[in-house]
This record gives C-alpha cells, structure tokens and sequence, in this order.
C-alpha cells in the first residue's frame, strides 16, 4: 500500500514540484501532461470497461488492500502506473539521469505498477497500458519544442499545485496507527516538502518583485 500511495497522482504531483520547481519549463509542462494523461486513462478505461478483480465473480481467493472500489471504476487502464512513468520521465528529463540513478527511478515506476497488482486493483495488462501511455506523454511533453513562456499561464501553474499539497497535507487524517502511519506518512511528507516549495517561491516573488516562473 506504501509504494501504491507513492504511486498516487496527489503524492507525485507533490514530488515533481520539489523535483522541477529550478526547472520552469517542465514544471508547466508536467502539469499539461498530468491533464493528457488523466483524460486519456479516463476515456480509455470507458471504452474497455474491464472489471477490477475484485468485481470479478469467478475469481476465488482474491486478495484486495485499500478501500473498496465502485462498479464503474474500470480497470484497464492503469492511472498510477501511468502517473509513475510520466514523473520519471520528467525527472529524468530534468537532471540529465544515466545509469544506475535512471534504472532506478524506472524500478521505481516499475514497483508502482507490480503495486497495483499486488493490491488487487488492477490486472497486469492495465499496468502494461498504464506504462505505455505514461511513457508516450511524458516523452512527448518533455519535448523541447514544449516550451509555453507566456506568463500567466506559469503563474497558473504553480497555482494548480497547491490544492495538491491541500490534499496530501490532510491525508494526516487517515493516520490513526503504525501501519497507516508507513502507508500515509510519505504522502503527508511529501505535501509538506511541497507547501515549503511553494512558499519559498511566493517569498521569492515579493522580495525579488519578479515573477513566480520565469522560462528557463
């Protein structure tokens, strides 16, 4: 449940502020990418509405963590699994990895979607899915010709993260014992890494008078 939480697109749209808030460009151009993938997952999972295991009635011996799912919340395919893939390539992108430090980020991704299975919300062919189409996007937004320097639209930006971190913050309320604590603890970690991220660049804004993202 950790690394599926880790998974979450709340908790990764906190990650890649910390992550990308020296680099402008990709930090408007994850958010861009955040609403294709969503989109695309959302219509997808429609067109093939194909039952989570749980909703499976000839499935015997299942075993399922985390909150149950409704009826139509379709399987196929993936959206943490897409989410994950798409904050690695971002990441990537952004520091220029090679090697070990590349691999491990794709193991990362790669635990998020044997995460998905493991907690039995999602057969492996939705997280095949979900790779692909978090690869596609992240790769495409990462394009250099992706570069939208107009002002407001990067002041939109930063301001599109903030009910993400709201959210990842009030997910201390889930913690009532040890196991919720490792469950949910990186989440509200990671929402408090953000909100210092955010304020920083606000106090940077008014004390320097220039503008929240500049282009890189």
């Amino acid at each position: 449940m950790t690394i599926t939480n880790i998974g979450d697109a709340t908790f990764l749209s906190c990650a890649l502020l910390i992550a990308l808030h020296n680099h402008k460009r990709l930090l408007t151009n994850a958010v861009i990418c955040g609403v294709f993938i969503h989109y695309t997952i959302k219509f997808t999972k429609n067109i093939f509405a194909v039952l989570r295991p749980e909703h499976t009635l000839d499935l015997t011996n299942l075993i399922t963590l985390g909150p149950a799912l409704k009826l139509d919340n379709y399987a196929m395919p993936s959206g943490h699994t897409a989410s994950a893939f798409m904050a690695v390539i971002f990441i990537a992108s952004a520091y220029q990895l090679r090697s070990w430090k590349l691999w491990l980020l794709i193991s990362y991704a790669c635990l998020v979607g044997i995460s998905r299975i493991a907690v039995g919300a999602h057969w492996p062919a939705d997280v095949f899915a979900g790779a692909v189409i978090g690869i596609f996007f992240g790769l495409l937004c990462t394009h250099e010709k992706w570069n939208i320097t107009h002002i407001a639209v990067q002041y939109l930006t930063l301001a599109l993260y903030l009910p993400f971190i709201y959210i990842a913050i009030h997910r201390v309320k889930s913690i009532h014992d040890a196991t919720s604590l490792i469950n949910e603890g990186a989440m509200v970690l990671a929402g408090i890494l953000g909100l210092a991220i955010w304020l920083l660049s606000v106090k940077s804004h008014f004390n320097k008078k220039t503008p929240l993202l500049t282009t890189e």
